[in-house]
Parts: C-alpha cells; sequence; structure tokens
C-alpha cells in the first residue's frame, strides 16, 4: 500500500535531509513547467515540494525523481482545498540540452458545491425559549456556505468558527463544537455539511474582583462597571468596561475577564486586573494654527486630588491671538453614569480689532448613553470689551446651558460614513446677575458619505440665533463670528461678523453650509475639494454668504486627519493657507 501523499512528502523532506553534501560540487538545478489556470498557480507555486527545495544542497537526481512522482498527490491535495476533488494531473521529467525539466499539467475540473447544511445546537441552549429559537434561526440565517457555494476549506472552517461565536459572545463562553462533517460525493462534484454545537451552561455574572490599586480606590473601578451581578453573560459587557477603564485617565493598562468553567456557570466573578497612570504630570507644548498663530502651552494634571480621585487640571495657553489660564476639577463618575465638573477661566483675545477681557466660573454634568452625549451647566461670565475706532463695554451674565451631541459614525477618528448633530441652548434673564435678557440657539450638522473605498463627500451646515433687543450686554461668546480653518476657509478667523468702528464683533444671527469632496489615493494620503459659504449679521436679513473655495491635502496622521487647504476668499479677493488636525464634534 502507497503512502498517503502528505506521508510521502515528508519522508522525501527526510531523505533530502539525511543524503550527504556534495562538498564543492554545484547545487543540483532543474527547471518546473506548470501549466495549470492562474486561479491556481500562485497555491501550487507556492506549496508544491517541486518548487520549495529547488536549489537545495541536497538536491540530486534521485530526490528530483521521488518529488515527481510525489508531485499529483500534493497537488490532489491542495486542490482539495479550494473544491476541486476530480482534477487531472500529468507530471513527468524529462532532460533537455543537459538540465532537468520538471513538467507538469494540471485541469482542476468543475468544483464540488454545497447542496445543502444541518445546523443544531445542543446543551442549555437547547431550552425552547422563544428568545433561543430566534437566535438559531439568525444563527442559520448567517451561515455563509448557502446551496451552490463552491466547497472551499478555509471558508468552511471559517463558517463553523463565526457559528460558534455566536454562543461564545453571549450567555455560553464555554460553548464547543461537538460535532462537524463534511460529506463530499465527488463524482457529483456535492457536498452536504452538517455542524452541532454544544453550548453548554448559561452563564451569569458575579461580583467584580479588582486586582492592581493602589492609589485609587475600588469605587472608582464600580462606578464605571456596566456589569450587574446576576445578568447573562455577555463579551460586549466585558469589552465595554474594558474601554471605561482605558479610557478613564486613571490607568495605562486593563483588562477584564471572566474563567468560562462550565461546572460554576452561575455568579462568575469578573475578574479585573489595572496599572495605574502616575496621578500627577506636567506637560509642555508648542505648536502653530493659521487661525490664532504661534502656540506656547503649559498643562498640569493631578489624578488624585485630595487623594479622593477627583482630576484637577490646569493649562496656561499663550497664543498669537489668545492667552488663556484655566483650571478644572472632574469629578469620578456616579453610580447613574453623570459626569460633573467645575472650571474657571480666565482670556485675553485681540481678534479682528475686537479685544476682550473675561473671567469665567461653570459647573457642567454631563452623560453619554450610546451615541449621544447630554450636557447641563450653569455659567457666569464677566467681560470687558475693547474696540477700535469705537467705544467699548462691560458685560456679565448668568447662563444656564443645555447641549447635546450625537456621533453616528463608523469612525470617530476617521469617519467617512455616518452624521453628527450638535444642538445648544443658553438663556439669561436680567432678574438673574444678567445684563440683557437673551435666549440663544445653536445647530451644527456634519454628513459624511462614501462612493467607493477612496471616494468621500463631507457636507455641513451651521445655523445660529439670539432673541434679544439687542446684542449689548451680551458676552461675545453668545454671539456669532465665522471665518477660518473649520468654517469659512479662504477668510481670516472670526473676520465675518459685525462692523463696528475698524472692529469686527459678533452677531445675533449665522448661517454656514459646506461642501467637500476627498479622493483616498493611497490609504494614507488625499486630496480634497471645497466651497464653503457662510455669514454673521445682527438680523437674517442681513446675512450675506461670503463664497470661499479651494484645494486641499489630507493625511490621516495619528491624532485624525491633517488637513492642508488652500482657499481663495472671493469677498477678500485673496488666497489663505488654511491648516487643521481632525473634526470639530
Amino acid at each position: 500500500m502507497k503512502p498517503p501523499a502528505r506521508l510521502a512528502a515528508c519522508l522525501a523532506a527526510l531523505a533530502l535531509l539525511a543524503t550527504p553534501a556534495l562538498g564543492a560540487e554545484a547545487a543540483f538545478d532543474y527547471s518546473v513547467e506548470l501549466t495549470v489556470p492562474e486561479a491556481q498557480r500562485s497555491m501550487l507555486e507556492t506549496h508544491l515540494d517541486l518548487y520549495r527545495w529547488r536549489g537545495a544542497e541536497r538536491m540530486d537526481e534521485t530526490q528530483l525523481r521521488r518529488l515527481t512522482r510525489l508531485a499529483p498527490g500534493q497537488v490532489r491535495d491542495f486542490l482539495a482545498t479550494e473544491g476541486f476533488y476530480t482534477p487531472k494531473i500529468e507530471a513527468a521529467l524529462e532532460e533537455r540540452d543537459g538540465r532537468w525539466v520538471v513538467r507538469l499539467e494540471v485541469e482542476p475540473g468543475e468544483p464540488v458545491r454545497v447542496t445543502g447544511f444541518e445546523l443544531r445546537v445542543t446543551g442549555a441552549f437547547d431550552d425552547g425559549s422563544a428568545a433561543n429559537r430566534a437566535r438559531l434561526e439568525k444563527m442559520r440565517a448567517d451561515w455563509p456556505l448557502r446551496a451552490g457555494a463552491v466547497f472551499r476549506h478555509a471558508e468552511w472552517e471559517a463558517a463553523k468558527r463565526g457559528a460558534l461565536r455566536g454562543l461564545l459572545l453571549e450567555r455560553h463562553p464555554a460553548a464547543a463544537i461537538a460535532e462537524s462533517r463534511a460529506t463530499v460525493d465527488p463524482e457529483a462534484r456535492t457536498v452536504a455539511l452538517k455542524v452541532a454545537l454544544d453550548s453548554g451552561p448559561a452563564f451569569t455574572f458575579g461580583a467584580l474582583e479588582i486586582e492592581g490599586l493602589e492609589r485609587y480606590p475600588a469605587s472608582l473601578v464600580e462606578r464605571l462597571n456596566p456589569i450587574r451581578p446576576g445578568e447573562p453573560y455577555s463579551q460586549a459587557k466585558l469589552l465595554e468596561l474594558q474601554t471605561r477603564l482605558q479610557d478613564s485617565l486613571y490607568f495605562a493598562w486593563a483588562t477584564v475577564e471572566v474563567e468560562a468553567d462550565p461546572d460554576r456557570p452561575l455568579d462568575v466573578p469578573v475578574r479585573v486586573t489595572v496599572t495605574e497612570n502616575p496621578s500627577k504630570r506636567l506637560g509642555f507644548g508648542i505648536g502653530f494654527s493659521t487661525d490664532t498663530g504661534p502656540r506656547g502651552q503649559v498643562e498640569y494634571r493631578d489624578l488624585n486630588f485630595l487623594d479622593r480621585a477627583w482630576r484637577l487640571s490646569g493649562t496656561l495657553k499663550l497664543e498669537g491671538k489668545r492667552q488663556s489660564l484655566g483650571g478644572e476639577l472632574h469629578f469620578p463618575l456616579t453610580e447613574a453614569g453623570y459626569r460633573d465638573s467645575l472650571q474657571a477661566l480666565t482670556e485675553r483675545t485681540d481678534i479682528e480689532g475686537e479685544v476682550t477681557e473675561k473671567l469665567v466660573l461653570g459647573a457642567r454634568r454631563s452623560r453619554v448613553l450610546g451615541r449621544d452625549e447630554t450636557a447641563y451647566g450653569m455659567r457666569y461670565f464677566l467681560e470687558r470689551q475693547g474696540l477700535a475706532g469705537a467705544t467699548g463695554e462691560r458685560r456679565s451674565a448668568l447662563v444656564p446651558s443645555w447641549s447635546w451631541i450625537r456621533r453616528d459614525v463608523d469612525n470617530l477618528l476617521y469617519p467617512t460614513r455616518g452624521y453628527i448633530l450638535n444642538l445648544q441652548a443658553d438663556a439669561a434673564a436680567k432678574a438673574l446677575l444678567s445684563d440683557r435678557d437673551f435666549l440663544r440657539g445653536y445647530g451644527r450638522a456634519v454628513w459624511f458619505h462614501p462612493f467607493s473605498e477612496r471616494d468621500q463627500v463631507i457636507l455641513r451646515g451651521e445655523l445660529g440665533a439670539v432673541a434679544a433687543g439687542g446684542r449689548d450686554g451680551i458676552p461675545s461668546d453668545f454671539l456669532f463670528r465665522t471665518g477660518g480653518d473649520q468654517t469659512v476657509r479662504g477668510y481670516a478667523y472670526q473676520s465675518l461678523g459685525v462692523r463696528e468702528g475698524d472692529a469686527i464683533v459678533g452677531g445675533r444671527w449665522l448661517a454656514l453650509a459646506s461642501a467637500e469632496y476627498v479622493r483616498w489615493f493611497t490609504p494614507q494620503w488625499g486630496a480634497a475639494v471645497f466651497v464653503d459659504a457662510g455669514d454673521a449679521a445682527d438680523a437674517a436679513g442681513d446675512l450675506d454668504p461670503a463664497l470661499g473655495y479651494g484645494l486641499g491635502a489630507r493625511w490621516k496622521s495619528p491624532v485624525g486627519p491633517l488637513n492642508l487647504d488652500v482657499a481663495y476668499g472671493q469677498e477678500s479677493e485673496r488666497l489663505r493657507l488654511h491648516f487643521s488636525v481632525g473634526f470639530s464634534f
């Protein structure tokens, strides 16, 4: 009885290694003439021993004849993995002009195709519940090797893993493949598939077991935990907790796991292992913006202020058009998922002839639920305004605020599909420490749509309005100006607004629209064409959108898309260079 092709190939390889070297003689050489369809050529040239051993020092005529005899069996094995079970193969060895030539002719024939499949699940999953019946129907509907599909070994293995994954991710982390069978009829070129999965027991979560905490209290991890003891096992919940820990700034590294012991499926402890970040850090930075000029920055951070896991941060920022000193105190996440913080800021700006000096004190509460982030706050503004060619004023306001953001995009760092919505509302009243009654509303939308893997369009729009008898007494943060890197390109930063004296100040109305087309020539580099239009004014009828358009380069940097744009402002009649990183969400 002849040995199987793979065993024979292994014996041939051992024989090659055992053959004495030929010393100083030249290495035995030969060529292979392979006739085969292009779809199978690369696989055979990569894996056939005739190719792999060519040029080996221990190769000789005897070993070449052996490999030639074994080649048809190897070809059959490789083609079978791609669904070809009845190939025609001819192998011959001949000598031409003193050189050995192996001639290998392969006709794969027709592939074997799937006639049907059977998928069943035993174990605790098979409890007759409507929910599990629906899950099983979905697993069968998602099975990729449908009737008529070519039977390929790699796809068969992937299909089994995919079916098993549906159990492993939800409730059954100890699930396994109990039986898998592919019954092939080479003559009829058909295959019937059968898979049986054993779900094992249904698991439930237990309490947290936390390792690695030294500086911070266990309550910090517990408040980030979305898992409740007794609820069904879900790998998505484990990943959510791990992501929250890694995004919290307190930890450099975190893992979350359970032990899937089928003998102990209930109240399984959730093991959390963390590596803490240093609590204090002092950082320095420099940069440049085409909006506000050169920038220097000093930042201090303490993640464990007063040993209570309060996050204290302070930032001194010096820019060409803006200088600021601010601090924030963030409290740990509440059990209901709220993030509370206090802020203080003093800032001076000198933009388009308007000089403002302000002090802001505030408190904020925010919460993220899925794609939505909602925030409420209260801020007190005290501002002094100076104008070139006109008289400035002092302003004060106590402003309650509301903000809602929905981020429904495929990737927050490099969005290619989806949309982002942002709505804001602010109010002030003379009866509550404010110089003027006003109500402000603002909305922003960005839509991303891919036409292909390389082509994308980005549409953006902004609308804003302030309901008040005039703009006097309203702090500049609640009025509108536009123009600059991520608003209307082709114009200087906040240069579109209301003229007062020799300065441009904010108005009570804003309208802006933008369209951009991006073409990615490589995975990292692309180019864009765009057109922007926008204006700010004191009355809706005075809005006269300024047009800007141009070309840009795009690079997918580690911190988001880097944009370098050259834009022409139709109203300003000049070209401007704009540089920005990422998207303003």
